[in-house]
């Protein structure tokens, strides 16, 4: 691992841990073991250092949705599992920069940052918007709106997975229970997306 990998991942860790502004360049420099010269130098900002990270994380998935486009041996149905699947593991392998990275989306104090940020991700799903109209050009979707069927899909994970308190309410589970490390949760998170998409999409259901 390079040094600017080795500050990335610090990064994620304390960002994570204690926020974007209760993490200060010194404290990343100190846990990268690196001088905080050398933030400066890769990355020039705190802001930009985050939006790195965004770019960082965001850029796996990239790759997985952009190979899914010309996979022959998936029919559009299996690629989008497999989207769902990508993005439900990421979540759940990292729920603290998921958390920290969404509340980032909602705040207006860094508007700059706020639309790279968004930018970064929304990237992701060109290909899967791809994935679905390739369903529907060759006749296994149902003509439907492409964008929204995405919506769809991240706003049933993010809304159950933004808050603990309130996924354990919607689940009626008990304080104890933490949906993170729940292989349950995760697998019936990604069989409902999976039943909803098969009803929504296929035309011969």
């Amino acid at each position: 691992m390079d040094k600017r990998e080795v500050i990335l991942s610090t990064a994620m860790r304390l960002f994570g841990q204690k926020g974007f502004e209760g993490t200060s360049v010194r404290e990343i420099a100190f846990g990268a073991d690196v001088n905080p010269a050398m933030i400066s130098y890769y990355f020039g900002s705190k802001e930009k250092l985050f939006e790195s990270l965004v770019e960082y994380k965001a850029g796996y998935l990239k790759g997985v949705f952009a190979e899914l486009v010309n996979n022959t041996s998936l029919s559009q149905i299996e690629k989008l599992f497999v989207v769902i699947d990508s993005y439900i593991e990421r979540i759940f392998r990292n729920p603290q920069f998921h958390h920290l990275m969404h509340r980032e989306l909602s705040l207006e104090r860094r508007p700059q940052m706020k639309n790279a940020i968004s930018e970064i991700l929304l990237r992701n799903f060109v290909s899967v918007r791809k994935i679905i109209q390739d369903g529907i050009d060759k006749g296994e979707f149902e003509s439907i709106d492409a964008d929204l069927t995405i919506a769809t899909i991240l706003g049933t994970i993010n809304h159950l997975l933004s808050s603990e308190i309130m996924c354990r309410k919607l689940l009626n589970k008990g304080k104890d229970f933490n949906p993170f490390n729940s292989k349950k949760l995760k697998e019936r998170i990604s069989e409902h997306l999976k039943q909803l998409m098969r009803s929504h999409l296929l035309k011969n259901k």
